[in-house]
């Protein structure tokens, strides 16, 4: 019972890292490109997102994306 509670587990971990990469690099490679916003905002994005991987990434996709100014 404890293989398989650590294999199940391992999965999920795996697929929450792999989630967790490709979630901060959609919106740093999104704050890069987004030519609305000047230096200072996108540094302080990418600030937040280093600060708080997942919570200012999902902020940055859900409502930063679409604002052009800060």
């Amino acid at each position: 019972m404890q293989f398989i509670s650590s294999v199940i587990g391992g999965a999920f971990g795996l697929l929450f890292f792999i989630a967790w990469v490709v979630l901060v690099l959609y919106a740093l490679l999104g704050i890069l490109r987004n030519p609305g916003f000047n230096s200072n905002t996108k540094l302080l994005w990418i600030v937040i997102i280093l600060i708080a991987p997942i919570l200012g990434s999902l902020l940055y996709i859900f409502w930063g994306r679409n604002q052009n100014f800060l």
